[in-house]
This record gives structure tokens, C-alpha cells and sequence, in this order.
């Protein structure tokens, strides 16, 4: 019996062949935790926003920020798993006091006595967690091992991050101003705002100035001839001409600064009571600034804080004494509103985060949300970079590059990294933190799995 081979039959047209796509290598290796756990904290509450007057420590407990709190030093918790609870305890306390010193400075920022708490706490419950779900491991917990699935998840995260940083924003700039407003002293032209107290001096400028540059007369001339008494009766206009071309300027230069030295008669003024005022009744205005008991308030008109400006009003620390001079110094650069009270920030609004699609995150929170960006860049470009040093070295340039490149094409961080532009080095920070967690690391193939 022979075996006839079977013919070959011609090629179907009609059937494709799909090409293989070449895979892109992926290194697996393994990230140590306590670098990134240590930058999380110090970027998230320690890198300050703006220097402000020193303020007591705040004693009030609120719910989310006792969840925050927890949850901000349990990697810590994890990464020291091995060290003993006294001294994990020592260590988170004292780290987590020295911050809240710190904050003491630092404008957004609240020092509490319940933050050490929930800190110590947070590190000390992960460290209980691990103990209990890595009993046979002293390795799991302390290291993470970044493979296929954790760099899929860190380039959706990513993706998320720059689709978020390309949502449209509001503009924060002075427009809309209406240069018919009069421009008044010691009340509102409706007169039910009225202030009592004396105004010695007053100079309005379209720019931006500092404590220092306004003190100095930069670019301001005094408005007033003479020492102005109110004493709660109808509003002293300034000249009309004076209101048109400073409405005219402000807006040109996209800035404005006031600067009063004021002797209140009494801190039990409310409304707030009116120092000045460019507006023509309580709900229609281009600027104001009054008096809140003991506090200032500082309101501009822009398209995020309304016809009003109340939406993003400035309200300062209580710093009014009843007989005593104060001089006052508000300013907004189109960005940001500040209000100085003797030279110390008192008072600090960011318009352009609160114009933005995520205001929570974009002011005192934007180095943190910079620093994840850089650590999942670096997260990224160190599993396909390799697991030499060169490879870690060519990875961290990579990044760092990206780093300061990438945030600044986001149309939704634009602004707010243009009021904080310093903000970018969280990125540097993050990028550093896992770079430097991984580049001395050994492959995870050849180490204990975490």
C-alpha cells in the first residue's frame, strides 16, 4: 500500500494573516517603600504654598482629616514593619510634629495636635496589618514588585492624570469691570455697609505689588490729600475720573493693589463694613475691601468669583485691634489674591485652582499631585528602561525631562503652576523617590516575592 501525498492547494485570498506586534520588554524588579512613603509625607504636608503669619496650633477634629491622616503614613507603617511599634511610634510622632510645626508658616495649613494622632496611628495600624497577613515573609510588606499588571495600571493612571490636566478652566483674570462704579470711602453707595475708623493713607496700583515694594511707594501715589475721618455716615466718593482709569488699567495690566493704612474705631464692624469700595451697591462691584469684627475681607471681581467677587473672597486671620493702626496691603496678580496686614501674609485665595476642574487638588495640594505624576513616570521608564544602573540613570533623565515638560502642556494645570511654578519639583521629588527605591533593588525574579 503506498501513500499518495496530498496536492498543495493554492493560497485563499480571502484569508489574512494577522503579523505578530512586537512586544514592548517589560523588567519586573522591586521597589522598596520607605523612599516613596517618606516623599508622600514630606510633599503632601510639607512643602509650603505661601509664608504667612504664624498662627496657634488648631484643636478642632474632623473626620476626613483624621481618614487622611491614617492613610498618609501607612505605607510608612509598612515600610517599617520590622522595626519595633516603640520605635515605629517615636518615629512617625516626631516626624509628623515637626511638619506640623512647620505648618505654622505655611498658608492653607492648619498645625493640630490631632494630626500627630492619626499619623502615629495610621503607621502603627499598617505595621499591625502587616504583621498579621505576612507572618512567614519579613520581606513582604517593605517592597513592592512592580510587574506587567502594576505598569498597565500605573499608564491608565497617567493617562487619567494628563486627561484631567487638559479639562477645560475658567479664566481668573480682572475683566468685566464696570468703570462707571464710583469709588468710595467708608461705606457702600447704598450706604448700609458703613465704617467707622480713620484711613491716613491710600494708594491704588495696577500691578502686583509686595509688602516691601509697596512700602517703598512702587508705583502707587497717594489718593488722599488728607487724613480721613468716617464715622459711619454716607460714603466719601473719590473723583470719577480716578475710577475710570483705574478700572481701565487693572484690567489692561491684569493686576491690582491696595494699599490703606487704617486705625478701625471699633472691631464690631460687619457686612463686612467698607474701607473701600469700587461698586455700585452691595451685589455689584470691581473691588472691596472691609472690615469682618477682626478680620479683613478683600473681594475682586473676575469671571470665577462673580459680579459680586464673593464666590472667592479673601478673609484674613483675626488682626484688627480696636485704636490701633494697620497697614494693609491686597493684591491680586491675576492669579492669586494676598492680603498683608504689617508686612505678614494674612490672608491668601488661589483663583486660578478654584478656575480650574480641580480646585481641591490644584492649590496646596499641587506639589503632591506633580510628585505623582514624576513617580509614575519613573514607575513607567524604570520597568522598560532595564535593571542596569545605566538603565536606572537613563530612566531617571527620562523622567525628570517629562517631568518638567508634561505638566506645563496641560492646559488644566497651566495656571495653577504658573501661581505656583515652584510646585513642578514634586514632580523631581516623586521621580527621585522611586528611582532611587529601585536602582540598587535586584531583579524580582530572582528575590522573595512581596
Amino acid at each position: 500500500m503506498y501513500l499518495v501525498p496530498a496536492p498543495e492547494l493554492p493560497p485563499n485570498p480571502k484569508e489574512r494573516v494577522t503579523p505578530t506586534m512586537p512586544r514592548l520588554p517589560i523588567t519586573d524588579y522591586r521597589l522598596k517603600l520607605l523612599p516613596p512613603a517618606l516623599a508622600l509625607i514630606v510633599v503632601t504636608t510639607a512643602v509650603p504654598v505661601d509664608l504667612r503669619a504664624p498662627v496657634g496650633w488648631d484643636g478642632s477634629i474632623e473626620l476626613l482629616d483624621i481618614a487622611v491622616n491614617l492613610v498618609l503614613y501607612a505605607p510608612l507603617g509598612l515600610a517599617l514593619r520590622g522595626w519595633s511599634w516603640r520605635r515605629l511610634l517615636v518615629a512617625a510622632a516626631l516626624l509628623s510634629t515637626v511638619i506640623e510645626l512647620s505648618q505654622v508658616w505655611n498658608s492653607g495649613r492648619h498645625p493640630s495636635p490631632g494630626d500627630v494622632v492619626a499619623n502615629a496611628g495610621g503607621a502603627l495600624l499598617a505595621m499591625a496589618f502587616a504583621r498579621r497577613r505576612w507572618r512567614d515573609n519579613p520581606a513582604a510588606g517593605t517592597v513592592l514588585t512592580v510587574g506587567k499588571r502594576l505598569v498597565a495600571a500605573a499608564l491608565v493612571a497617567l493617562a487619567a492624570l494628563v486627561a484631567a490636566g487638559n479639562l477645560p478652566t475658567h479664566p481668573s483674570q480682572l475683566e468685566g469691570w464696570d468703570p462707571g462704579y464710583p469709588l468710595l470711602l467708608g461705606n457702600e453707595a447704598t450706604g448700609d455697609r458703613p465704617w467707622r475708623g480713620t484711613i491716613e493713607f491710600l494708594a491704588l496700583a495696577s500691578a502686583r505689588l509686595s509688602p516691601t515694594g509697596a512700602h517703598h511707594g512702587a508705583g502707587t501715589a497717594n489718593l488722599l490729600p488728607a487724613v480721613v475721618v468716617a464715622n459711619g455716615g454716607p460714603a466719601q466718593p473719590l473723583p470719577a475720573g480716578l475710577a475710570r482709569s483705574l478700572a481701565t488699567a487693572a484690567q489692561a495690566q491684569n493686576a491690582l493693589t491696595v494699599v490703606a493704612r487704617v486705625v478701625p474705631a471699633t472691631t464690631d464692624q460687619r457686612g463686612p463694613a467698607r474701607i473701600v469700595s469700587f461698586s455700585s451697591d452691595t451685589q455689584h462691584r470691581n473691588f472691596d475691601l472691609g472690615q469682618e469684627d477682626r478680620r479683613l475681607v478683600f473681594r475682586v471681581r473676575t469671571p470665577v468669583s462673580g459680579e459680586n467677587g464673593s464666590r472667592q473672597q479673601v478673609e484674613t486671620t483675626p488682626m484688627l485691634r480696636a485704636g490701633k493702626p494697620a497697614t494693609i496691603v491686597a493684591t491680586y496678580d491675576g492669579r492669586v489674591a494676598r492680603v498683608y496686614v504689617d508686612g505678614r501674609l494674612c490672608g491668601r485665595r488661589n483663583f486660578a485652582a478654584a478656575a480650574s476642574a480641580g480646585p481641591v487638588l490644584l492649590d496646596e495640594e499641587l506639589p503632591a499631585v506633580c510628585a505623582v505624576l514624576g513617580a509614575l513616570l519613573a514607575l513607567i521608564a524604570r520597568a522598560f528602561a532595564g535593571s542596569g544602573r545605566r538603565s536606572a540613570l537613563a530612566a531617571a533623565v527620562v523622567t525628570a525631562l517629562v517631568a518638567l515638560a508634561l505638566p506645563r502642556a496641560m492646559p488644566g494645570l497651566a495656571a495653577a503652576l504658573a501661581a505656583m511654578p515652584w510646585a513642578v519639583v514634586g514632580a523631581l521629588i516623586g521621580a527621585a523617590a522611586v528611582v532611587s527605591a529601585s536602582s540598587r533593588g535586584t531583579p524580582a525574579n530572582n528575590a522573595a516575592s512581596a
